[in-house]
């Protein structure tokens, strides 16, 4: 009976010790991390709402980059992290959706290790050429493709990434061979240069390339056309259902406490819709979301078996 009433008591504390913690959290610095180098868009999105969440919560909040591995370095510092609140992930959604089809083994569970905050905000890419390229369409470069099977060279953020996948896509619905260019890092400064005549970027490194007369945009690959560049047409007008999304969210480690994780996401879609992030957002070429997290998880998993089917389809393996 004295063990009994010892381990009940122990319960008890432990219980009330766990309330307290809730109910006083945050006290410390908070920490997002971002499997990205500093200076990209997502990385400039995650100080952005380091900023407003550390306002909001009325404690530091850091960012920390750990990009590599396929984002599979910081998703899985996050996924090892303690289910408190002080860590979570700001990425797109590849660590959950394509990473696991690439990689033999990843040092995390994608479906336990991490669960969902929010999508906070998504949008297409624009593909852009080296003005030197003669072609201003989509329809055009797809002919151009024809006459010269494997000579026009895309680049990408690396094999397995977002713009590498999309090019397949393309390739796939219009029939064509393009070579393909992996970079680690942003591959903007050499489609500039005319090393590489292809690129899909994202609308925060694109628009100010097209703008500046330095690249030429040949579509964007929303489900829509941009409202930054709506004279660009869309990828799918060209081949219909053909459409490249990239989002960036937030997860935090598994566990983490209810009450933790509603707060987060509260604050989290309060900054994504208040007018200066808003607009930050859609300067950008993106639109502001605010998912719950159930609505997150299920888009995490129809967008993983599509992308398993693409990734199988094409034999794309990362060693």
């Amino acid at each position: 009976m004295k063990l009994a009433r010892s381990l009940l008591a122990a319960l008890a504390v432990s219980l009330s010790m766990s309330a307290w913690s809730q109910s006083n959290w945050p006290s410390r610095p908070i920490k997002i991390v971002t499997p990205t180098p500093v200076g990209v868009g997502s990385d400039i999105f995650a100080r952005a709402y380091a900023d407003r969440l550390s306002r909001a919560l009325n404690t530091p909040v850091i960012v920390e980059n750990r990009p590599g591995a396929l984002s599979s370095i910081g998703a899985d510092a996050v996924a090892k992290a303690a289910p408190d609140g002080y860590t979570i992930l700001f990425s797109t959604s590849n660590p959950f959706t394509m990473t696991p089809f690439l990689l033999a083994r990843t040092p995390y569970d994608a479906k336990n290790d991490l669960t969902p905050i929010t999508q906070a905000l998504k949008g297409g890419s624009f593909i852009v050429a080296n003005p030197t390229v003669p072609a201003q369409s989509i329809p055009q470069l797809v002919a151009l493709a024809k006459k010269e099977p494997g000579k026009l060279s895309f680049a990408s953020y690396g094999s397995g990434s977002t713009s590498h996948l999309g090019f397949e896509l393309l390739q796939e619905a219009a029939g064509i061979e393009l070579l393909h260019v992996p970079y680690k890092q942003s591959p903007a400064p050499d489609l500039i240069a005319g090393q590489v005549m292809l690129g899909m970027e994202p609308p925060i490194s694109a628009l100010p390339n097209i703008k500046a007369g330095r690249l030429k945009a040949l579509a964007y690959t929303g489900g829509k056309r941009s409202t930054a560049l709506p004279e660009v047409p869309t990828l799918s007008e060209s081949y219909p259902g053909v459409e490249v999304l990239t989002w960036l969210g937030f997860w935090a480690p598994a566990k983490t406490p209810p009450a933790i994780l509603e707060r987060l996401h509260k604050e989290i879609v309060a900054i994504t819709h208040a007018p200066d992030m808003a607009r930050l957002i859609s300067d950008s070429g993106l639109d502001p979301i605010g998912t719950t997290p159930q609505e997150t998880a299920a888009i995490v998993d129809r967008e993983a078996q599509a992308m398993r089917r693409l990734i199988k389809a094409k034999g794309i393996h990362i060693e």
